[in-house]
C-alpha cells in the first residue's frame, strides 16, 4: 500500500497511481481541487477621498461558488450589531437593492466579480456586501466590507525646516512632515532644482527624509521642502552652509583606498586557498563530456580546454548541408537533434548523425563550455566504443553545432527494459530465427569470435578528421547482418559482450587520461550489429526533472552511481568511475532496473554505503559477475580492478559463456 500525503495543500491537481509488475501495470487517476472561499479586495486602501474612483473585487472559487452578487447595505442594517459574523445579514439582502458589477478573471480556478465606483462622494461610505451561493448545498455566503470615503483637506506642514550649519565630510539629516487628505506627495529642491538622489544624497520614508553623507562643498544652498496634493501645496524653506577646506577629505580617501588594498588582498588570498584545497581533493570541475585528469602542477581544466587545438581545416563542416531534424533530447541549456549531414565522409552522399547545440539565449559560459567539448573530444580521438565526433560548426553566423554519430536504437536503459519479455539466458537456433525462418547464419561461437576480433582489434586515432578518414564504426556496422537488431531475443552472452564492449571504451578514455563522472546506463548507446558507444549527452539532459539526480546542496548528482569518495570528498578518479562501472554492471543484469530499488536517497543513504552496505545480486546475473560488482564497489579505491583487468575478466566470463 502506498500512501501519499499533501500538507497544506493549496494547488489543485490531477494525481496519477500506477502499480507495476511482471503481469503488468494499472493506473487510476484522482482529480485533487483545494476549494477557497470568499475574499474581497480593494484596489487601493480602505479609506478613500471624495471624488476618486474605487474598485471592490471578489474573488470565489468557481467549482464552489456561484451567483456572485454586490449590494449596499442601508445605514440601519449597517447599524445592526451582528458580533463580526456576516452570516445573519445575508438573510436581509433580498430587500436590498443590487449593484450593477461585472464578471472578470474567469480563467483558471476563481471567478471575480468588480464593483467600480467613479467619482465617489461622502454618501458612497458605508458596508458592501458580496454574496455568493454554494454550488452544491445551495446555501448563501457572504462577506463585509466597510467602505470610509473621507472629505479632502489641503496641506499641512508639521514643523519647519532650520537653517544649518556643517563641516565638509561631516553627515546632515532632516526631515519633513506633512498631513492632508489625500496623503500629499514630497518633493525637495536645492536651489529651485529638483534634487535627485545621488552618491552621497539619499531620500527616504516616502522623501520625508533627507540626507547628505560626506558633506562636500558644492551641497551648500537652499533647500525647500514642497508638499502637494489635489487641493494646493505647502512648502518649506531652509539653507545649508558647509566650512572647511576640501583637504579634510584625504584622510577619508586614504581609509578608502587602504580598505580596497586589504579587502583585494584577502580576496587573493581565498582564492588561492580555494583552488589549493580543490586541487589536493582531485575535484577538477567536469567541462560537459569528459574530464581530463590533470597533474596538481599543471594548469586547472578550464584554462587547460581552451590551450587544446582545434583545427578547422580536419573537423569544420559547412551548416548548409545539414539537415535538422526531430530532437532527440532536450535539457536545460541544450539539446541534441536528429540530422542528414551530406558529404561528411567518403563512402557516402548522406549520413544520419546527432548534432549537439545550444537552446536560443545560452550563455557565454555555456558556449565557452560547449566549445571545450568538442576540444575535448578532438583530443580523445576515435573508438569503436566512444560516441566519435565527426564534424563542428563554429564560424561566425550561426549556432555552435557539435556532430557526432547516431545511435538508432537509443540508451541501453530503455532498450534493456523494452526487451525483459523477450529474454532467453542462451542463444537456440529456434530463438535466434523465429518466425519461419528455416537457415542457420553461421555458428554462435564463429559469430561471437568475429565480434570479439572486431572489438579487440580497433585502433585509436587522436588526429583524425572527417575529411581524412572514416570512424572504425562505421566500418563494423556495416558488416551489420540481415537480422533487425529490435527482432533478436535478448540473451545472457548478449549482456556480458555489452559489459565487455563499455569496460573497452572506459579502458581506452583512462589511457587518453579521461575521467566520465557520470557512466551509467543511460549514458550508453546502442549502434548496430549489437556494438554499444559510451556517450554523455548532459547538456540534453534537464537534471532538475530526471529522478536519476538528487539534490545535495545547491548541485543535482546522479549519487545512485557515484562512489562514496565522491560523494563526501568530491574526488574523482578514474576508480571512482570503476564503481560506477559496477552500478552499470548491476544496470544490465537487471535489464535496465533503477539501482537500489526502494531504498529513499539521503543522508542514511550515503552513510550505510560509507558503512559497507551493497546491493543485492540483480534477477539475471552470474555468481561470477555479482563478485566483479562487488569488487567495483570496494571501499578502498586502490583494491577495486583497473578497466584493462575487467577488460580481461569480462573476455573470460563471455568465452566461457559461449562453450557452455
Amino acid at each position: 500500500v502506498s500512501t501519499l500525503v499533501i500538507q497544506a495543500a493549496n494547488v489543485s491537481a490531477l494525481y496519477r497511481c500506477m502499480a507495476t509488475n511482471r503481469a503488468g501495470s494499472s493506473e487510476r487517476v484522482i482529480s485533487f481541487h483545494v476549494t477557497r472561499g470568499l475574499e474581497i479586495n480593494l484596489q487601493s486602501q480602505n479609506q478613500v477621498t471624495e471624488k476618486d474612483n474605487m474598485s471592490l473585487q471578489c474573488t470565489a472559487d468557481k467549482f464552489t461558488f456561484e451567483k456572485l452578487s454586490w449590494y449596499k447595505l442601508s445605514a440601519h442594517v449597517s447599524q445592526t450589531p451582528f458580533g463580526g459574523l456576516p452570516m445573519p445579514v445575508c438573510k436581509n439582502l433580498n430587500a436590498l437593492q443590487k449593484l450593477n458589477a461585472t464578471v472578470s478573471n474567469t480563467n483558471g480556478e476563481n471567478v471575480t466579480l468588480e464593483l467600480i465606483l467613479r467619482n465617489i462622494s461622502l454618501q458612497d461610505g458605508g458596508d458592501y456586501v458580496c454574496i455568493a451561493q454554494d454550488k452544491k448545498a445551495k446555501t448563501q455566503h457572504c462577506l463585509v466590507k466597510h467602505l470610509t470615503v473621507q472629505e479632502p483637506m489641503a496641506p499641512t506642514l508639521i514643523g519647519n525646516l532650520e537653517n544649518q550649519t556643517t563641516n565638509i565630510g561631516e553627515t546632515i539629516e532632516v526631515s519633513c512632515t506633512a498631513n492632508g487628505i489625500p496623503p500629499p506627495n514630497i518633493m525637495w529642491f536645492k536651489n529651485n532644482e529638483t534634487l535627485v538622489e545621488d552618491s552621497g544624497i539619499v531620500l527616504k520614508d516616502g522623501n520625508k527624509t533627507l540626507t547628505i553623507r560626506r558633506v562636500r562643498k558644492e551641497d551648500g544652498g537652499l533647500y525647500t521642502c514642497l508638499a502637494c496634493n489635489v487641493l494646493g501645496c505647502r512648502k518649506a524653506v531652509a539653507f545649508f552652509s558647509v566650512e572647511g577646506a576640501e583637504e579634510k577629505t584625504n584622510l577619508e580617501l586614504i581609509i578608502l583606498v587602504g580598505t580596497a588594498v586589504i579587502a583585494m588582498f584577502f580576496w587573493l588570498l581565498l582564492v588561492i586557498i580555494l583552488r589549493t584545497v580543490k586541487r589536493a581533493n582531485g575535484g577538477d570541475m567536469k567541462t560537459g563530456y569528459l574530464s581530463i585528469i590533470m597533474d596538481p602542477d599543471e594548469v586547472p581544466i578550464d584554462e587547460h580546454c581552451e590551450r587544446l587545438p582545434y583545427d578547422a581545416n580536419k573537423w569544420e563542416f559547412p551548416r548548409d548541408r545539414l539537415k535538422l531534424g526531430k530532437p532527440l533530447g532536450r535539457g536545460a541549456f541544450g539539446q541534441v537533434i536528429e540530422a542528414d549531414a551530406f558529404g561528411i565522409d567518403k563512402t557516402a552522399t548522406c549520413r544520419t548523425v546527432a548534432v549537439k547545440m545550444l537552446k536560443e539565449g545560452a550563455t557565454h559560459s555555456e558556449h565557452r563550455a560547449l566549445m571545450s567539448e568538442l576540444k575535448i573530444l578532438i583530443h580523445i580521438g576515435h573508438h569503436l566504443n566512444v560516441v566519435n565526433l565527426l564534424g563542428a560548426c563554429t564560424k561566425p553566423g550561426g549556432p555552435l553545432m557539435v556532430i557526432v554519430e547516431y545511435c538508432k536504437f537509443g540508451n541501453l536503459s530503455a532498450y534493456l527494459r523494452s526487451k525483459r519479455s523477450e529474454f532467453v539466458p542462451y542463444k537456440t537456433r529456434s530463438a535466434r530465427f523465429r518466425q519461419g525462418k528455416e537457415h542457420y547464419i553461421g555458428d554462435v561461437s564463429t559469430d561471437l569470435k568475429r565480434r570479439l576480433d572486431s572489438i579487440t582489434s580497433s585502433q585509436s586515432s587522436a588526429s583524425s578528421g572527417f575529411v581524412e578518414e572514416r570512424s572504425l564504426s562505421d566500418v563494423e556496422e556495416e558488416d551489420a547482418g540481415p537480422e533487425d537488431l529490435c527482432k533478436n531475443p535478448l540473451t545472457m552472452e548478449d549482456l556480458i559482450c555489452y559489459s565487455f564492449q563499455v569496460a573497452r571504451g572506459m579502458e581506452f578514455l583512462a589511457s587518453r587520461k579521461c575521467i566520465h563522472r557520470d557512466l551509467a546506463a543511460r549514458n550508453i548507446l546502442l549502434s548496430d550489429n549489437n556494438v554499444v558507444k559510451i556517450c554523455d549527452f548532459g547538456l540534453a539532459r534537464d537534471i532538475y526533472k530526471d529522478p536519476d539526480y538528487v539534490r545535495k546542496g545547491d548541485a543535482r548528482l546522479p549519487l545512485k552511481w557515484m562512489a562514496p569518495e565522491t560523494i563526501f570528498d568530491r574526488v574523482y578518479t578514474i576508480q571512482s568511475d570503476v564503481w560506477s562501472f559496477g552500478v552499470l554492471l548491476w544496470e544490465i543484469f537487471s535489464l535496465g532496473a533503477s539501482p537500489y530499488p526502494g531504498v529513499k536517497i539521503d543522508e542514511e543513504f550515503c552513510r550505510r554505503l560509507k558503512e559497507g552496505t551493497r546491493m543485492r545480486a540483480p534477477d539475471y546475473t552470474t555468481p561470477e559477475m555479482y563478485q566483479t560488482m562487488l569488487d567495483c564497489w570496494h571501499g578502498d579505491p586502490k583494491q577495486r580492478p583497473t578497466f584493462s583487468e575487467l577488460v580481461e575478466h569480462l573476455g573470460n566470463l563471455l568465452q566461457a559463456n559461449v562453450r557452455q
